[in-house]
């Protein structure tokens, strides 16, 4: 077969993007960013403490995780577990959303006894320093 033989190439469809699709996309990226900005002062300004706990509570986790780990590793478990996890739940679904709930609930009582012993001191604390200054 010579080059003479060959088939020609299929056209290649024409790619572009429009200014609406452009300027749609760039107006929900610049709306969720608003949003994390707004969330962000809120936190920094004091206002927002659940959100504060969240956060924290988030990057002292990642910091766990990747003291144990290098990223390598922490790379192919992420894969693992992304590939893993839907097959298995979706084969044993009753089980696992069970298990779930009952978790829940206790993760709840948990939190609401942190919440009255722990935060309860503290804002007890804070308003007998408002108090006596």
């Amino acid at each position: 077969m010579g080059s003479s033989d060959r088939l020609p190439a299929p056209p290649l469809p024409d790619l572009y993007l429009s200014e609406g699709a452009v300027n749609d996309l760039a107006d929900l990226i610049r709306g969720h960013i608003n949003a994390l900005f707004s969330i962000s002062k809120n936190i920094a300004m004091g206002q927002d403490t659940r959100m504060f706990l969240k956060v924290a509570a988030y990057l002292c986790l990642i910091s766990i995780i990747g003291g144990l780990t290098d990223f390598l590793r922490l790379g192919y478990a992420s894969l693992v577990i992304v590939l893993t996890i839907p097959r298995l739940h979706e084969k044993y679904e009753d089980c696992i959303d069970r298990y779930i709930l009952i978790g829940c609930r206790k993760l709840r009582q948990l939190y609401v006894r942190f919440d009255v012993e722990c935060l309860g001191r503290v804002r007890k604390w804070i308003l007998e320093k408002k108090k006596l200054s």
